[in-house]
Protein backbone atom coordinates (compact mmCIF):
# COMPACT_ATOMS: atom_id res chain seq x y z
CA UNK A 1 0.00 0.00 0.00
CA UNK A 2 1.22 3.72 -1.18
CA UNK A 3 2.72 6.12 1.54
CA UNK A 4 0.99 9.32 2.14
CA UNK A 5 3.86 11.44 2.58
CA UNK A 6 5.86 13.87 0.36
CA UNK A 7 7.54 16.72 1.20
CA UNK A 8 9.35 17.89 -1.78
CA UNK A 9 7.85 21.27 -1.56
CA UNK A 10 10.32 22.61 0.92
CA UNK A 11 11.88 25.99 0.12
CA UNK A 12 8.79 26.96 -2.09
CA UNK A 13 8.22 30.37 -4.09
CA UNK A 14 5.02 30.08 -5.25
CA UNK A 15 2.39 32.24 -6.72
CA UNK A 16 -0.68 34.24 -4.98
CA UNK A 17 -3.49 31.24 -4.29
CA UNK A 18 -5.60 31.08 -7.07
CA UNK A 19 -9.54 32.46 -7.20
CA UNK A 20 -11.48 29.98 -5.55
CA UNK A 21 -12.78 28.48 -8.79
CA UNK A 22 -9.49 28.13 -10.28
CA UNK A 23 -8.17 26.45 -6.94
CA UNK A 24 -11.19 23.87 -7.31
CA UNK A 25 -10.22 22.94 -10.80
CA UNK A 26 -6.70 22.83 -10.06
CA UNK A 27 -6.82 20.75 -6.76
CA UNK A 28 -9.55 18.03 -8.93
CA UNK A 29 -6.98 18.35 -11.65
CA UNK A 30 -3.81 17.64 -9.33
CA UNK A 31 -5.73 14.76 -7.48
CA UNK A 32 -6.87 13.14 -10.71
CA UNK A 33 -3.42 12.68 -11.62
CA UNK A 34 -2.71 11.19 -8.42
CA UNK A 35 -5.38 8.68 -8.86
CA UNK A 36 -4.12 7.44 -11.71
CA UNK A 37 -0.83 6.95 -11.38
CA UNK A 38 -1.31 4.72 -8.11
CA UNK A 39 -4.49 3.27 -9.66
CA UNK A 40 -2.07 2.30 -12.78
CA UNK A 41 0.33 -0.11 -10.19
CA UNK A 42 -2.93 -1.99 -9.38
CA UNK A 43 -5.40 -1.96 -11.46
CA UNK A 44 -2.89 -4.49 -13.70
CA UNK A 45 -2.82 -6.87 -10.97
CA UNK A 46 -5.69 -9.39 -12.19
CA UNK A 47 -4.51 -9.02 -15.97
CA UNK A 48 -1.61 -11.28 -15.43
CA UNK A 49 -3.84 -14.78 -16.85
CA UNK A 50 -5.32 -12.31 -19.80
CA UNK A 51 -1.66 -11.16 -20.43
CA UNK A 52 -0.53 -14.72 -20.43
CA UNK A 53 -3.19 -15.94 -22.69
CA UNK A 54 -4.25 -13.41 -25.02
CA UNK A 55 -0.79 -11.55 -25.44
CA UNK A 56 1.30 -15.07 -25.12
CA UNK A 57 3.46 -13.10 -22.43
CA UNK A 58 5.24 -15.77 -20.17
CA UNK A 59 4.93 -15.81 -16.38
CA UNK A 60 8.02 -13.23 -15.60
CA UNK A 61 7.04 -10.76 -18.70
CA UNK A 62 3.41 -10.62 -17.19
CA UNK A 63 5.26 -10.09 -14.09
CA UNK A 64 7.48 -7.34 -15.06
CA UNK A 65 4.46 -5.57 -16.57
CA UNK A 66 3.88 -4.76 -13.07
CA UNK A 67 7.08 -4.48 -11.85
CA UNK A 68 8.59 -2.21 -14.52
CA UNK A 69 6.36 0.30 -13.73
CA UNK A 70 7.13 0.26 -10.37
CA UNK A 71 10.69 -0.16 -10.80
CA UNK A 72 10.61 3.13 -13.74
CA UNK A 73 9.15 5.31 -10.78
CA UNK A 74 10.42 4.42 -7.91
CA UNK A 75 14.55 5.31 -9.70
CA UNK A 76 12.30 8.48 -11.20
CA UNK A 77 10.86 9.65 -8.53
CA UNK A 78 13.60 12.10 -6.75
CA UNK A 79 14.84 13.48 -9.65
CA UNK A 80 11.25 13.99 -10.80
CA UNK A 81 10.64 16.39 -7.79
CA UNK A 82 13.52 17.89 -8.59
CA UNK A 83 12.99 18.79 -11.99
CA UNK A 84 9.85 20.19 -10.86
CA UNK A 85 11.63 22.47 -8.65
CA UNK A 86 14.33 23.59 -10.79
CA UNK A 87 11.95 23.94 -14.52
CA UNK A 88 8.36 24.72 -12.57
CA UNK A 89 6.09 22.09 -11.45
CA UNK A 90 3.09 23.14 -13.63
CA UNK A 91 5.49 23.04 -16.59
CA UNK A 92 6.81 19.13 -15.64
CA UNK A 93 3.36 18.16 -13.92
CA UNK A 94 2.02 18.83 -17.77
CA UNK A 95 5.08 17.00 -19.72
CA UNK A 96 4.05 14.28 -16.93
CA UNK A 97 0.90 13.99 -17.62
CA UNK A 98 0.91 14.46 -21.16
CA UNK A 99 3.65 11.05 -21.58
CA UNK A 100 1.65 9.01 -19.60
CA UNK A 101 -1.20 9.68 -21.45
CA UNK A 102 0.10 8.69 -24.59
CA UNK A 103 2.29 6.02 -23.26
CA UNK A 104 -0.83 4.84 -21.74
CA UNK A 105 -2.08 4.55 -25.47
CA UNK A 106 1.01 2.85 -26.15
CA UNK A 107 0.71 -0.02 -23.73
CA UNK A 108 -2.95 -0.20 -25.38
CA UNK A 109 -1.73 -0.74 -28.80
CA UNK A 110 1.51 -3.10 -27.66
CA UNK A 111 1.66 -6.19 -29.86
CA UNK A 112 3.45 -8.37 -27.87
CA UNK A 113 5.38 -8.81 -24.13
CA UNK A 114 8.62 -6.93 -24.80
CA UNK A 115 6.47 -3.42 -26.53
CA UNK A 116 4.36 -3.62 -23.54
CA UNK A 117 7.24 -3.80 -20.93
CA UNK A 118 8.52 -0.60 -22.55
CA UNK A 119 5.69 0.90 -22.68
CA UNK A 120 4.75 0.17 -18.96
CA UNK A 121 8.55 1.40 -17.73
CA UNK A 122 7.70 4.48 -19.85
CA UNK A 123 4.61 4.99 -18.23
CA UNK A 124 6.27 4.56 -14.80
CA UNK A 125 8.76 6.93 -15.67
CA UNK A 126 6.13 9.68 -16.64
CA UNK A 127 4.46 8.84 -13.15
CA UNK A 128 7.85 9.70 -11.47
CA UNK A 129 7.24 13.65 -13.32
CA UNK A 130 3.98 13.65 -12.86
CA UNK A 131 3.20 12.58 -9.13
CA UNK A 132 6.09 14.50 -7.27
CA UNK A 133 4.06 17.49 -8.06
CA UNK A 134 1.10 17.12 -6.60
CA UNK A 135 1.70 17.97 -3.12
CA UNK A 136 4.20 20.20 -4.20
CA UNK A 137 1.74 22.63 -6.44
CA UNK A 138 -0.90 22.34 -3.36
CA UNK A 139 1.88 23.31 -1.01
CA UNK A 140 3.55 26.17 -3.18
CA UNK A 141 -0.20 28.01 -4.13
CA UNK A 142 -3.04 27.30 -1.48
CA UNK A 143 -3.48 29.04 1.23
CA UNK A 144 -2.77 26.62 5.19
CA UNK A 145 -6.25 26.04 5.96
CA UNK A 146 -6.86 25.03 2.11
CA UNK A 147 -3.51 23.06 1.57
CA UNK A 148 -4.65 21.53 4.85
CA UNK A 149 -7.83 19.94 3.22
CA UNK A 150 -5.84 19.73 0.05
CA UNK A 151 -3.18 16.79 1.87
CA UNK A 152 -6.25 14.65 3.24
CA UNK A 153 -8.00 14.73 0.41
CA UNK A 154 -4.79 13.53 -1.36
CA UNK A 155 -4.48 10.80 1.63
CA UNK A 156 -8.02 9.71 0.69
CA UNK A 157 -7.39 9.67 -3.08
CA UNK A 158 -4.32 7.43 -2.79
CA UNK A 159 -6.00 4.94 -0.84
CA UNK A 160 -9.02 5.14 -2.90
CA UNK A 161 -6.60 4.55 -6.17
CA UNK A 162 -5.43 1.34 -4.38
CA UNK A 163 -8.69 0.32 -2.99
CA UNK A 164 -10.42 0.88 -7.11
CA UNK A 165 -7.67 -0.68 -8.89
CA UNK A 166 -7.89 -4.61 -8.56
CA UNK A 167 -12.05 -4.17 -8.16
CA UNK A 168 -12.11 -2.25 -11.45
CA UNK A 169 -9.85 -4.32 -13.37
CA UNK A 170 -12.08 -7.46 -12.37
CA UNK A 171 -14.89 -5.78 -13.54
CA UNK A 172 -13.47 -4.38 -16.60
CA UNK A 173 -11.76 -7.64 -17.82
CA UNK A 174 -15.04 -9.41 -16.81
CA UNK A 175 -17.24 -6.85 -18.82
CA UNK A 176 -14.48 -6.62 -21.94
CA UNK A 177 -16.20 -3.55 -23.19
CA UNK A 178 -15.88 -4.12 -27.26
CA UNK A 179 -13.62 -7.03 -26.50
CA UNK A 180 -10.66 -5.23 -25.86
CA UNK A 181 -9.51 -7.30 -22.94
CA UNK A 182 -6.77 -6.13 -21.05
CA UNK A 183 -5.92 -3.49 -23.50
CA UNK A 184 -9.51 -1.92 -22.00
CA UNK A 185 -7.11 -1.19 -18.55
CA UNK A 186 -5.00 1.58 -20.23
CA UNK A 187 -7.76 2.85 -22.34
CA UNK A 188 -9.35 4.42 -19.19
CA UNK A 189 -6.34 6.39 -19.11
CA UNK A 190 -7.05 8.70 -22.09
CA UNK A 191 -10.26 10.67 -21.18
CA UNK A 192 -8.78 10.76 -17.64
CA UNK A 193 -5.39 12.23 -18.64
CA UNK A 194 -7.06 14.89 -21.27
CA UNK A 195 -9.44 16.33 -18.60
CA UNK A 196 -6.32 16.71 -16.30
CA UNK A 197 -4.40 18.07 -18.54
CA UNK A 198 -6.68 20.69 -19.47
CA UNK A 199 -7.24 21.20 -16.00
CA UNK A 200 -3.82 22.06 -15.23
CA UNK A 201 -3.84 23.98 -18.45
CA UNK A 202 -6.58 25.68 -17.19
CA UNK A 203 -6.06 26.12 -13.45
CA UNK A 204 -2.84 25.35 -12.27
CA UNK A 205 -0.53 28.07 -11.80
CA UNK A 206 3.77 27.43 -11.80
CA UNK A 207 6.01 28.14 -9.25
CA UNK A 208 9.72 26.67 -8.17
CA UNK A 209 11.20 25.25 -5.08
CA UNK A 210 15.14 25.30 -4.45
CA UNK A 211 17.01 24.65 -7.55
CA UNK A 212 19.15 22.14 -6.56
CA UNK A 213 21.73 20.04 -8.59
CA UNK A 214 20.21 17.02 -10.67
CA UNK A 215 21.66 13.82 -9.58
CA UNK A 216 20.79 12.11 -13.18
CA UNK A 217 23.91 9.79 -12.70
CA UNK A 218 22.27 8.83 -9.93
CA UNK A 219 18.92 8.30 -11.22
CA UNK A 220 20.66 6.09 -13.94
CA UNK A 221 22.85 4.18 -11.83
CA UNK A 222 19.91 3.43 -9.23
CA UNK A 223 17.32 2.55 -12.47
CA UNK A 224 20.34 -0.08 -14.01
CA UNK A 225 20.79 -1.51 -10.49
CA UNK A 226 17.31 -2.11 -9.75
CA UNK A 227 16.35 -4.03 -13.79
CA UNK A 228 19.42 -6.02 -13.30
CA UNK A 229 18.79 -7.25 -9.87
CA UNK A 230 14.69 -7.88 -10.32
CA UNK A 231 15.32 -8.88 -14.13
CA UNK A 232 16.55 -12.26 -13.46
CA UNK A 233 13.45 -13.32 -10.74
CA UNK A 234 11.18 -12.22 -12.86
CA UNK A 235 12.37 -14.62 -16.05
CA UNK A 236 12.03 -17.81 -13.99
CA UNK A 237 9.78 -20.21 -16.38
CA UNK A 238 8.29 -23.10 -15.18
CA UNK A 239 11.18 -23.63 -12.45
CA UNK A 240 14.30 -23.11 -14.89
CA UNK A 241 16.24 -20.08 -14.87
CA UNK A 242 17.97 -18.05 -18.04
CA UNK A 243 21.49 -18.35 -18.23
CA UNK A 244 22.14 -15.09 -18.56
CA UNK A 245 20.41 -14.52 -15.19
CA UNK A 246 23.64 -14.96 -12.37
CA UNK A 247 25.58 -12.48 -14.97
CA UNK A 248 22.79 -9.81 -14.73
CA UNK A 249 22.42 -10.12 -10.93
CA UNK A 250 26.24 -9.28 -11.00
CA UNK A 251 25.76 -6.35 -13.07
CA UNK A 252 22.54 -5.28 -10.62
CA UNK A 253 25.10 -5.35 -7.92
CA UNK A 254 27.84 -3.68 -9.44
CA UNK A 255 25.74 -0.77 -10.25
CA UNK A 256 24.18 -0.61 -6.66
CA UNK A 257 27.95 -0.77 -5.32
CA UNK A 258 28.66 2.49 -7.76
CA UNK A 259 25.18 4.67 -6.96
CA UNK A 260 26.72 4.30 -3.28
CA UNK A 261 29.80 5.22 -3.72
CA UNK A 262 28.75 7.75 -6.11
CA UNK A 263 26.48 9.19 -3.33
CA UNK A 264 28.91 9.53 -0.65
CA UNK A 265 30.85 11.65 -3.49
CA UNK A 266 28.53 13.74 -3.99
CA UNK A 267 27.72 14.40 -0.16
CA UNK A 268 31.45 14.98 0.69
CA UNK A 269 31.32 17.83 -2.50
CA UNK A 270 28.29 19.42 -0.22
CA UNK A 271 26.19 18.48 -3.78
CA UNK A 272 22.85 17.19 -3.89
CA UNK A 273 22.79 13.53 -4.21
CA UNK A 274 19.63 11.32 -4.61
CA UNK A 275 20.24 9.25 -1.39
CA UNK A 276 22.02 11.23 1.10
CA UNK A 277 24.57 8.91 3.01
CA UNK A 278 24.11 11.16 6.26
CA UNK A 279 20.16 10.29 6.42
CA UNK A 280 21.61 6.45 6.78
CA UNK A 281 23.62 7.19 9.74
CA UNK A 282 20.70 8.45 11.80
CA UNK A 283 19.26 5.43 13.74
CA UNK A 284 15.79 6.15 13.08
CA UNK A 285 15.73 6.61 9.26
CA UNK A 286 18.06 3.44 9.00
CA UNK A 287 15.55 1.14 10.88
CA UNK A 288 12.61 2.92 9.03
CA UNK A 289 14.20 2.28 5.57
CA UNK A 290 14.13 -1.61 6.94
CA UNK A 291 10.35 -1.33 8.18
CA UNK A 292 9.53 0.34 4.95
CA UNK A 293 11.11 -2.33 2.40
CA UNK A 294 9.68 -5.34 4.86
CA UNK A 295 5.88 -4.00 4.60
CA UNK A 296 5.87 -2.82 1.60
CA UNK A 297 8.22 -5.99 0.37
CA UNK A 298 5.46 -8.29 0.82
CA UNK A 299 1.56 -5.97 -0.32
CA UNK A 300 2.07 -6.07 -4.35
CA UNK A 301 3.41 -9.88 -4.13
CA UNK A 302 0.27 -10.54 -2.29
CA UNK A 303 -2.34 -9.01 -4.36
CA UNK A 304 -0.41 -11.14 -7.00
CA UNK A 305 -0.01 -14.56 -5.51
CA UNK A 306 -4.30 -13.85 -4.37
CA UNK A 307 -4.59 -13.05 -8.01
CA UNK A 308 -2.87 -16.08 -9.44
CA UNK A 309 -4.83 -18.66 -7.00
CA UNK A 310 -8.13 -17.28 -7.69
CA UNK A 311 -8.05 -17.29 -11.16
CA UNK A 312 -5.83 -19.96 -12.15
CA UNK A 313 -6.13 -22.41 -8.83
CA UNK A 314 -9.63 -21.86 -8.60
CA UNK A 315 -10.25 -21.37 -11.70
CA UNK A 316 -12.67 -17.86 -11.54
CA UNK A 317 -13.54 -15.07 -13.22
CA UNK A 318 -11.54 -12.00 -13.07
CA UNK A 319 -14.77 -10.20 -11.68
CA UNK A 320 -14.70 -12.74 -8.80
CA UNK A 321 -11.18 -12.46 -8.33
CA UNK A 322 -11.67 -8.65 -7.87
CA UNK A 323 -14.23 -9.00 -5.22
CA UNK A 324 -12.41 -11.48 -3.36
CA UNK A 325 -10.18 -8.00 -2.70
CA UNK A 326 -13.25 -6.19 -1.58
CA UNK A 327 -12.53 -7.75 1.79
CA UNK A 328 -8.95 -6.39 1.65
CA UNK A 329 -10.20 -3.34 0.18
CA UNK A 330 -12.57 -2.46 2.91
CA UNK A 331 -10.00 -3.61 5.66
CA UNK A 332 -7.50 -1.09 4.82
CA UNK A 333 -10.08 2.35 4.12
CA UNK A 334 -11.24 1.51 7.67
CA UNK A 335 -8.11 0.92 9.35
CA UNK A 336 -6.81 4.30 7.55
CA UNK A 337 -9.67 6.13 8.30
CA UNK A 338 -9.55 4.84 11.91
CA UNK A 339 -5.60 4.88 13.07
CA UNK A 340 -4.97 8.61 13.41
CA UNK A 341 -6.12 9.03 17.13
CA UNK A 342 -4.73 5.75 18.35
CA UNK A 343 -1.40 6.38 16.64
CA UNK A 344 -1.12 9.78 18.01
CA UNK A 345 -1.41 7.48 21.29
CA UNK A 346 0.35 4.67 20.55
CA UNK A 347 2.82 5.72 18.73
CA UNK A 348 5.29 3.10 17.09
CA UNK A 349 3.66 0.69 19.25
CA UNK A 350 0.64 0.74 17.03
CA UNK A 351 2.48 -0.19 13.84
CA UNK A 352 3.44 -2.99 15.71
CA UNK A 353 -0.14 -4.20 16.26
CA UNK A 354 -1.09 -3.85 13.00
CA UNK A 355 1.94 -5.71 11.36
CA UNK A 356 1.22 -8.96 14.25
CA UNK A 357 -2.42 -8.66 12.77
CA UNK A 358 -1.26 -8.96 9.38
CA UNK A 359 0.66 -12.05 10.42
CA UNK A 360 -1.85 -13.66 12.07
CA UNK A 361 -4.62 -13.15 9.10
CA UNK A 362 -1.92 -14.20 6.71
CA UNK A 363 -1.41 -17.13 8.94
CA UNK A 364 -5.17 -18.24 8.21
CA UNK A 365 -4.67 -17.56 4.53
CA UNK A 366 -2.18 -19.80 4.10
CA UNK A 367 -4.06 -22.42 6.17
CA UNK A 368 -7.54 -21.84 3.88
CA UNK A 369 -4.78 -22.40 0.91
CA UNK A 370 -3.46 -25.48 1.99
CA UNK A 371 -5.71 -27.19 4.16
CA UNK A 372 -9.69 -26.16 2.65
CA UNK A 373 -11.08 -27.99 0.17
CA UNK A 374 -10.99 -26.37 -3.40
CA UNK A 375 -14.88 -25.45 -3.93
CA UNK A 376 -15.06 -24.03 0.13
CA UNK A 377 -11.82 -21.80 -0.14
CA UNK A 378 -13.42 -18.66 -0.92
CA UNK A 379 -16.58 -18.72 1.50
CA UNK A 380 -13.25 -19.01 3.91
CA UNK A 381 -10.78 -15.92 2.37
CA UNK A 382 -12.91 -12.85 3.13
CA UNK A 383 -12.58 -12.58 6.89
CA UNK A 384 -8.50 -13.19 7.23
CA UNK A 385 -8.56 -10.89 3.99
CA UNK A 386 -10.45 -8.35 5.82
CA UNK A 387 -8.40 -8.55 8.92
CA UNK A 388 -4.82 -8.57 6.48
CA UNK A 389 -6.37 -5.26 5.22
CA UNK A 390 -7.28 -3.60 8.63
CA UNK A 391 -3.88 -4.00 9.52
CA UNK A 392 -2.64 -3.50 6.79
CA UNK A 393 -4.15 0.02 7.04
CA UNK A 394 -3.41 0.62 10.70
CA UNK A 395 0.42 0.28 9.54
CA UNK A 396 0.41 2.59 6.27
CA UNK A 397 -1.15 5.59 7.34
CA UNK A 398 1.38 6.31 9.82
CA UNK A 399 4.43 4.60 9.20
CA UNK A 400 6.39 7.36 7.13
CA UNK A 401 5.06 9.50 9.76
CA UNK A 402 6.08 7.82 12.16
CA UNK A 403 9.53 7.34 11.00
CA UNK A 404 9.47 10.95 9.91
CA UNK A 405 9.30 11.97 13.32
CA UNK A 406 12.77 12.13 15.17
CA UNK A 407 14.19 13.68 11.72
CA UNK A 408 15.66 16.96 11.54
CA UNK A 409 13.44 19.71 9.67
CA UNK A 410 16.32 20.24 7.09
CA UNK A 411 16.09 16.73 6.07
CA UNK A 412 12.85 15.83 6.27
CA UNK A 413 12.41 16.28 2.60
CA UNK A 414 15.04 14.50 1.48
CA UNK A 415 14.21 11.83 4.02
CA UNK A 416 11.09 11.68 2.79
CA UNK A 417 11.93 10.97 -0.75
CA UNK A 418 14.33 7.79 0.12
CA UNK A 419 11.60 7.04 1.92
CA UNK A 420 8.68 7.23 -0.53
CA UNK A 421 11.46 5.72 -3.23
CA UNK A 422 12.04 2.42 -1.17
CA UNK A 423 8.55 1.88 -1.46
CA UNK A 424 8.06 1.74 -4.56
CA UNK A 425 12.03 -0.42 -4.72
CA UNK A 426 9.86 -2.86 -2.36
CA UNK A 427 6.83 -3.01 -4.46
CA UNK A 428 8.69 -4.03 -7.36
CA UNK A 429 10.53 -6.32 -6.20
CA UNK A 430 7.59 -7.77 -3.67
CA UNK A 431 6.20 -8.59 -7.53
CA UNK A 432 9.27 -9.97 -9.09
CA UNK A 433 10.69 -11.99 -6.27
CA UNK A 434 7.65 -13.09 -4.54
CA UNK A 435 5.74 -14.33 -8.10
CA UNK A 436 9.55 -15.72 -8.99
CA UNK A 437 9.39 -18.10 -6.22
CA UNK A 438 5.74 -18.87 -6.97
CA UNK A 439 6.57 -19.73 -10.78
CA UNK A 440 9.50 -21.81 -9.32
CA UNK A 441 7.46 -23.98 -6.82
CA UNK A 442 4.55 -24.11 -9.59
CA UNK A 443 7.05 -25.94 -12.39
CA UNK A 444 8.70 -28.31 -9.33
CA UNK A 445 5.25 -29.67 -8.59
CA UNK A 446 3.06 -29.13 -11.38
CA UNK A 447 3.91 -32.29 -13.06
CA UNK A 448 3.56 -34.68 -10.42
CA UNK A 449 0.22 -33.40 -8.89
CA UNK A 450 -3.47 -31.87 -9.66
CA UNK A 451 -3.54 -28.51 -11.39
CA UNK A 452 -5.01 -27.35 -8.18
CA UNK A 453 -2.87 -28.67 -5.38
CA UNK A 454 0.20 -27.29 -7.69
CA UNK A 455 -1.18 -23.63 -7.81
CA UNK A 456 -2.31 -24.13 -3.84
CA UNK A 457 1.31 -25.25 -2.93
CA UNK A 458 2.74 -22.52 -4.75
CA UNK A 459 0.66 -19.75 -3.29
CA UNK A 460 1.39 -21.31 -0.03
CA UNK A 461 4.62 -20.50 -0.46
CA UNK A 462 4.39 -17.34 -1.50
CA UNK A 463 2.38 -16.54 1.55
CA UNK A 464 4.90 -18.02 4.09
CA UNK A 465 7.65 -15.32 2.57
CA UNK A 466 5.08 -12.49 3.09
CA UNK A 467 3.72 -13.61 6.46
CA UNK A 468 7.69 -13.58 7.87
CA UNK A 469 8.30 -10.03 6.16
CA UNK A 470 5.10 -9.33 7.93
CA UNK A 471 6.51 -10.32 11.32
CA UNK A 472 9.76 -8.64 10.16
CA UNK A 473 7.76 -5.62 9.58
CA UNK A 474 6.46 -5.79 13.76
CA UNK A 475 10.53 -6.57 14.59
CA UNK A 476 11.68 -3.30 12.60
CA UNK A 477 8.47 -1.23 13.84
CA UNK A 478 9.54 -2.18 17.67
CA UNK A 479 13.09 -1.05 17.46
CA UNK A 480 12.06 2.20 16.19
CA UNK A 481 11.08 3.24 19.51
CA UNK A 482 9.16 6.72 20.70
CA UNK A 483 8.89 9.55 18.55
CA UNK A 484 11.83 12.40 20.68
CA UNK A 485 10.55 15.02 21.91
CA UNK A 486 12.81 17.40 20.11
CA UNK A 487 11.57 15.92 16.95
CA UNK A 488 11.85 18.31 13.78
CA UNK A 489 14.32 20.84 15.40
CA UNK A 490 17.32 21.46 13.10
Amino acid sequence: MPTLQDTHATGDRGTAPAPRRAAAVALTAILLAAFIGQFDASVIVLAVPALRDELGATHGQAQFVLAGYTAAYAAGLVTGGRLGDLLGRRRVFQLGVTAFTLLSLSCALSPGPGALIAARTGQGLAAALMLPQVLAIVHATFPPRARARAVGLYGATIGMAWIAGPLAGGALLSWNPFDLGWRALFLINLPVGLVVALGARYAVTESHGDRQRLDLAGAVLLAGALYGLLLPASAAEGGDWPSWAPLAAAGGAVLLVAFWLLQRRLEARELAPLLPPRLLRQRRVARGLVTVLAFYGGNMGFFTLVAYHVQDGLGRTPLVAGLVFSPLAAGFALGSVGSKRPHARYGHRLLVAGALLMAVSLAAVLAVVALAPEESQLWWLPLPLALSGLGEGVVAAPLIATVLGGVPARDSGAASGVLLTATQVAHAGSVTVIGGLFVTVLGETHGGASEFASYARATSTGCAVVLVLALLTALAARRLGPEPRSAGGG
